[in-house]
């Protein structure tokens, strides 16, 4: 993401998803150039790790060169939890549609995000 101009805003949301002996991995560029005056971005980078050998990486680049603007970055990693699937599984769902419910939970804002700009 690149800022040039004054007044200029920007969000970043990135979601990755791991299983079995992968790894995903988050690289973004977010620059703010010096005559970027009152610019804004947040980042946003959230992993789901399906299982005990996967992995996510998040490696921010950052260049502000205008002191005036705010640059926020965020990252969190989680896996499914044994509540999550026992809260689903009383429900009556077994353990493959809890876990998909979850994953789907997971995507929700950027798949709205994206299926309304396709619009």
């Amino acid at each position: 993401m690149i800022h040039l101009g004054k007044n200029t805003s920007s969000r970043i949301i990135s979601k990755g998803i791991s299983t079995g002996n992968s790894s995903n991995t988050y690289r973004g560029l977010v620059s703010i150039h010096p005559k970027s005056n009152n610019s804004r971005n947040f980042t946003q980078c959230d992993s789901l790790l399906l299982t005990d050998n996967c992995s996510a990486n998040t490696i921010p680049y950052i260049q502000s060169k205008n002191i005036d603007s705010i640059v926020e970055h965020e990252a969190t990693s989680s896996k499914i939890s044994e509540d999550q699937l026992f809260y689903c599984q009383q429900r009556g769902l077994d353990e493959e549609e809890a876990v998909s419910l979850i994953v789907n939970g997971f995507c929700k804002d950027v798949l709205q995000k994206f299926l309304w700009n396709l619009r």
